[in-house]
């Protein structure tokens, strides 16, 4: 069997890499997006609650009581961090994958010329 050519090797390692971190980005991207819904259900409850309603946040194993305006705001401000978070990860997957599709054109590039020379061959 004939070994693969080393630029054809390297990109084919990139692309795999590429692929691996485009994975990763995208499992992280599906936690971000389970948070904020998660926090949007909290911040749903909350509004319906009277100003005076006893609030409990968790700390580690310990609940401790908040205002529900306390409560209100730091679930928004955690809110807030997820989405800035979900805006990069998005931004590095779109990268992610345009980098995905030109290793992809790459190597198209190399399978064909690898079929024309061994059709020159064969002939």
């Amino acid at each position: 069997m004939q070994r693969l050519p080393p630029e054809v090797e390297k990109t084919l390692a990139k692309y795999q890499e590429v692929e691996s971190q485009l994975a990763s980005v995208m499992t992280q991207k599906g936690t971000v997006i389970s948070f904020i819904k998660e926090i949007e259900r909290a911040l749903s409850i909350l509004k319906d609650l009277p100003n005076d309603a006893v609030v409990y946040r968790s700390t580690g194993h310990v609940l401790i009581r908040v205002s529900k305006e306390e409560a209100t705001r730091d679930l928004e401000s955690r809110k807030e961090e997820l989405e800035i978070r979900l805006t990069s990860l998005e931004r590095m997957e779109s990268i992610l994958k345009k980098q995905l599709e030109e290793l992809r054109t790459t190597l198209s590039k190399y399978t064909k010329q690898v079929q024309t020379s061994q059709r020159s061959e064969e002939e």
